[in-house]
């Protein structure tokens, strides 16, 4: 009977040891999955540093940390990048703020035509921008990092452009807040996602578009433009967001968070010098395919910069109806950008 009770007992202490430590081993152990859905295509400079991104975050988390990537848009539309990672459709995205206008009143700003000269300067501007004002309009989601394109400037297929009249009536694939730049400039705009580029401007139906010199490989839109005018008077930038799912970061174990942090950090800095390679190597092939580069005085870059004033003067009067500091962040821009030249 003696035996029995110990038997018992032991069985009984066996029993509470396997409560409180088998759980904590499976934890451990346990592996968080993610979906990371990108817009662009697998080949493309975009594609492959961020897909470099979810290899980065497996390898140093010791695979505790596992980022399924999705390119091409095969998991949502790029229009709806953001609201699926609010939603839970996926876990991170890389979203185009110009592609859901008035969505982000306060950070749309940076898509304006503040004469930027770089992708790495655009970059440290949207993190410094976001590390300063934290603006409440992202706070259903985990921010990873920003990233930011370099100066948006004017192509065109059959016309050159070499001065501001020779723009009227031009129809410009345009998006974002860049349609109201377009308008201002004397242009039409023509809203639509980059992917549609291509086929709209190869059948007339836009005459060219405002954007970087990337997309002239990444998009081969060098095989449509004959001519890009460098309007860097009002040269502006695209802002990306990679974000993740809030309850999908919460998921995730301090240390391994910790990690994470430290690679978007990384990602930053090579991401935004990535961004200058990418528009050195595509204006040196298209200049390969014949296409002309057409550089503006710097009294005509003047000119195209005070047509666009009235976007800043809209813009602080809009936030200043809100209740938001528009007129606090567009000073902060513009005196970052003369303090960080490039």
């Amino acid at each position: 009977m003696k035996r029995l009770q110990v038997f018992g007992v032991l069985c009984a202490v066996l029993f509470m040891l396997t409560v409180m430590f088998v759980p904590s081993c499976f934890s451990q152990d346990k592996v968080i999955t993610l979906r990371f859905s990108n817009q662009f295509a697998p080949a493309s400079g975009n594609s492959i540093v961020l897909e470099d991104w979810c290899k980065e975050v497996e390898k140093r988390t010791n695979g505790k940390v596992v980022v399924k990537y999705y390119p091409g848009n095969t998991l949502n539309p790029p229009q709806q990048a953001y609201d699926s990672v609010v939603g839970g459709v996926v876990d991170l995205s890389n979203h185009i703020l110009g592609y859901t206008a008035g969505k982000f009143p306060l950070t749309e700003v940076l898509d304006y035509p503040l004469g930027y000269t770089s992708g790495h300067q655009a970059t440290k501007l949207m993190n410094e921008y976001y590390k300063k004002f934290k603006p409440k309009e992202f706070d259903d989601v985990k921010i990873m990092y920003f990233h930011g394109q370099g100066p948006g400037i004017l192509h065109t297929r059959t016309k050159p452009v070499n001065k501001l009249e020779d723009l009227k009536g031009m129809k410009i694939r345009t998006f974002g807040s860049n349609a109201q730049l377009m308008t201002l400039l004397g242009g039409t705009p023509v809203a639509m996602p980059m992917q549609e580029a291509y086929d709209s401007i190869s059948r007339g139906v836009a005459d060219g578009l405002m954007g970087c010199y990337e997309p002239l490989t990444g998009w081969k839109l060098a095989e449509v433009i004959k001519y890009t005018t460098e309007t860097y008077g009002v040269g502006y930038s695209a802002t990306f967001l990679v974000s993740m799912n809030k309850a999908k970061w919460n998921s995730i174990a301090p240390a391994e968070q910790k990690i994470i942090e430290q690679i978007n950090q990384e990602w930053i800095e090579k991401h935004g010098n990535l961004w200058d390679q990418w528009d050195k190597e595509a204006k040196e092939s298209s200049l390969k395919r014949g296409n002309k580069v057409i550089t503006l005085s710097a009294a005509e870059q003047a000119r195209w910069y005070s047509k666009a004033e009235p976007l800043f003067t809209d813009y602080v009067k809009k936030m200043k109806e809100k209740g938001l500091p528009g007129d606090e962040v567009l000073k902060w821009a513009k005196d970052y950008l003369k303090k960080n030249p490039k």
